[in-house]
């Protein structure tokens, strides 16, 4: 297939399964679309063809699970002579769907691994003690990829991986600030933040946008002006703390941390992650080779509250047997981030280590007659079993933010108020155990018990 545009002319070369059959399906490809995007794993591919001849019905017809690898060449496009080539890179061919009358096949491909273990099967690994480069290179081998990395590595002191490595590895970067890519049989991972740092590779004036093609939109919902961080390490029986920001939309994040510099790094990512799509920019252009996912691009002519630098999020480029070659392109406005080095926090341990000090099975073995008949006075006993109903949860007896909401049937761990809170476990068992770190759920308000 090829098109002309003002004297330009843009072309789609393919291979199928290494073979190069552009010439013969030129006649009968009726439109193709690349979807290259870096907000998802995959790039996407679709090629409709016109099979209303026998041959696509018989010896031409397709298999799923072989490879595609298309080219769009595009000639004389700014000036006479010149030569462009955009590899969308190697695809899957994952679907297949015909349509009689006039009959229309259509060929569907992802840049995902072939390999289905990489997205289907469930893996339950404990990684410990490694780094998410490390990792990523791990899983890149079973599966004989290369793999590409930009940007910082960070240490992963635990990590429980519950499905499968595609999955698992994406959620991994996410929560870290970077973004997992898989790309001409390759894993690629990159710091988004850092790659919105980066220079426009191109201005895009209104005047050169399609009419009636853009939107320009701001949701302030699910977006954040600061965060807070709170962890229990049950090992070490530690509360650790971290917060950054302020206002009045506050994100919470209570998960699993190593140390203070690591729950620094999870929160400015989580709270970069939310607030990515506060703006967005969507416009079409004519075919354009220079703009790809990951890159920014420079807004102009549209005011100064519009106008700027975004990040493309998505570009989908389609080539049409009628309508020739266009670029559609999903953007994001550029904000300043928040940095790791910006958060603030504290490690806090509870337990005494030192060799004197005496060994007890439970909490109970410790407390004071007094106190424990003081807090029963108040309404509670150690063991005693309490209904929640979306109760605030809190990481200390005086931390001022809930780190969680909960709600079913709770257990007052050992029954001792503290500073008008008592701490809670999910199962009969754990009241009173040793460690506090391991067996305790958070503190909730004296006021919620029988609540």
């Amino acid at each position: 297939m090829g098109t002309v545009v003002a004297g330009r002319y843009a072309e789609l070369k393919l291979q199928y399964n290494n073979t190069d059959i552009s010439e013969e399906i030129q006649g009968d490809v009726e439109s193709f679309t690349f979807t290259d995007t870096a907000g998802d794993m995959c790039d996407s591919i679709d090629i409709v063809i016109n099979a209303r001849e026998e041959k696509w019905l018989t010896s031409w017809w397709p298999k799923t699970g072989t490879t595609l690898h298309p080219k769009i060449i595009g000639h004389n496009w700014n000036v006479e002579g010149d030569r462009f080539e955009m590899d969308c890179g190697t695809f899957i061919m994952d679907s297949m769907t015909y349509g009689d009358a006039p009959g229309q096949l259509t060929l569907s491909g992802v840049s995902k691994p072939a390999d289905t273990d990489f997205s289907d099967r469930d893996r339950g690994d404990v990684w410990q003690n490694t780094t998410i480069k490390n990792i990523a290179q791990t899983i890149a081998g079973r599966y004989g990829l290369g793999l590409g990395y930009d940007g910082d590595d960070y240490d992963i002191a635990k990590r429980e991986q519950n499905g499968p490595d595609g999955s698992f590895l994406q959620e991994l970067c996410s929560d870290y600030g970077m973004v997992l890519k898989a790309y001409s049989n390759k894993l690629w991972i990159f710091d988004r933040e850092r790659y919105k740092g980066k220079r426009a590779v191109q201005d895009v004036p209104r005047k050169s946008m399609i009419p009636g093609s853009y939107s320009w939109t701001q949701d302030m919902a699910g977006t954040y002006t600061g965060g807070q961080f709170s962890y229990t390490d049950p090992d070490k029986d530690a509360d650790i703390t971290a917060s950054v920001g302020g206002g009045k939309r506050v994100l919470s994040l209570n998960q699993y941390a190593s140390s203070v510099a690591d729950a620094a790094v999870q929160l400015a990512s989580a709270l970069n992650n939310q607030n990515h799509k506060m703006v967005k920019m969507n416009f079409k252009v004519g075919g354009n080779f220079h703009l790809v996912a990951g890159g920014n691009v420079r807004i102009e002519d549209f005011g100064e509250k519009m106008d700027g630098k975004y990040y493309c999020e998505t570009v989908t480029h389609t080539m049409t047997r009628s309508g020739g070659f266009e670029t559609s392109v999903e953007s994001v406005g550029i904000r300043d981030p928040f940095y790791s080095w910006q958060v603030g926090g504290s490690i806090v341990y509870n337990q005494k280590t030192a060799s004197e000090t005496p060994e007890y099975e439970s909490t109970y073995e410790t407390t004071s007659p007094a106190a424990g008949s003081a807090s029963a006075a108040a309404g509670g006993e150690g063991g005693q079993a309490i209904q929640l109903n979306n109760c605030p949860l809190y990481y200390t007896s005086i931390a001022k933010t809930k780190s969680n909401t909960v709600s079913g049937t709770y257990y007052l761990y050992d029954g001792i108020l503290v500073a008008g809170r008592y701490r809670i476990t999910n199962t009969p068992s754990r009241c009173g155990k040793l460690p506090v770190g391991k067996n305790v759920t958070g503190w909730v308000d004296a006021s919620q018990i029988g609540g």
